[in-house]
């Protein structure tokens, strides 16, 4: 007779190994939510980004990869909304997800990154020091470096400090007259979660707004792309301005801190330019002077004259472009600019 092969019983590694490959729909939709969420994150719809993640938080709160990409994704939508205290617990949740299961990798940079920049808000520049600190040195094991974002806050966090600006650990107070939940330290709020303990000081965020589809599909928004040039310019710039060698300018921060015009020579030019004193909240880097004519700002040329429908455009295209915005700017060599016809300067767009 045929020998009958006894049939292996389940073992409890066997069914968890066959509970791991079914389908999580909570899974799914929150991998789902996350891209929706990054999607009005980027095009800076924060109260919304807050919502998608907040949703996405409630169907995985406890992922080991997910949900501190999640916390953090929320953090920079706090941020942007700034609400600097929400962002600054997110991203102590994500370093506590990260940190209970494994050792500092990328994850746990990001985390601190965005950890640095809502201390940095709040004017505890201390413990945005050791945030970034953290940061760049886990990047640098990773074969990475700081972001061009983060070298900025650090060097605007130290600037800060050398003028004597910012939290006083001893009393935890800042100079605004709020209290520093971070008065121990980064490295020490860190050092408690790798020890296991709570972190009782952190709240939780008010359960997700409900949003249904339909609503969330009209409010997306639908932002035309940064054009490289404008139809309807004219071939060349007029032969009476002259200018100077073009100067690169990156804009890190949604607010650039400048003032532009457009004159009736169809050229826009800078008008003013605000000044930065330590921890300011305007991060750039290069030269811009008030008197410069602006060639070229987020990929669109300006060096030859547009109409004042194309200016409009151009403002909207400028203040909604994701950042770093790169500009370039040039010293204009004439001496007269900006009048209109009846010798009134136009009122300038501040951007």
């Amino acid at each position: 007779p045929p020998l009958k092969i006894p049939t292996p019983k389940a073992s409890p590694i066997n069914n968890a190994a066959v509970e791991t490959d079914e389908p999580d729909p909570d899974f799914d939709e929150a991998l789902r939510l996350q891209r929706r969420a990054t999607h009005f994150l980027t095009h800076k719809q924060y109260r919304i980004a807050v919502d998608e993640f907040s949703a996405a938080l409630f169907l995985v709160p406890d992922d080991p990869i997910l949900t501190p990409q999640l916390h953090v994704g929320r953090a920079h939508a706090l941020n942007g909304q700034e609400r600097f205290e929400s962002a600054k617990n997110d991203a102590l949740m994500a370093l506590k997800h990260i940190l209970r299961d494994r050792e500092e990798d990328v994850s746990a940079a990001e985390a601190y990154s965005v950890l640095g920049k809502s201390l940095y808000y709040t004017k505890d520049y201390h413990g945005a020091i050791e945030a970034f600190e953290e940061c760049e040195d886990i990047w640098k094991k990773n074969g990475g470096k700081l972001s061009v974002f983060d070298e900025a806050y650090l060097d605007q966090c130290r600037e800060a400090l050398d003028a004597g600006l910012g939290v006083d650990h001893d009393d935890g107070m800042s100079l605004g007259g709020g209290k520093s939940v971070m008065s121990n330290g980064v490295k020490s709020v860190v050092s408690s979660v790798k020890e296991g303990k709570s972190l009782t000081n952190i709240p939780k965020l008010k359960p997700p707004r409900f949003v249904s589809r339909e609503k969330a599909l009209q409010t997306a928004p639908n932002l035309p792309p940064m054009p490289k040039d404008w139809p309807m310019q004219s071939p060349t710039s007029p032969s009476s301005v002259a200018t100077g060698p073009e100067r690169p300018v990156t804009f890190l921060s949604d607010a650039m801190g400048i003032k532009l015009n457009r004159g009736t020579d169809g050229l826009v030019r800078v008008i003013s330019v605000a000044r930065l004193p330590p921890g300011s909240p305007i991060l750039r880097k290069g030269e811009i002077n008030a008197g410069d004519l602006v060639r070229e700002a987020g990929g669109v040329d300006l060096r030859r004259p547009i109409t004042a429908t194309m200016w409009g455009d151009t403002v909207a295209l400028i203040k909604m472009a994701p950042r770093p915005l790169l500009m370039i700017v040039a010293k204009e060599l004439t001496n007269e600019f900006m009048d209109d016809p009846r010798g009134h300067i136009r009122s300038p767009p501040e951007i």
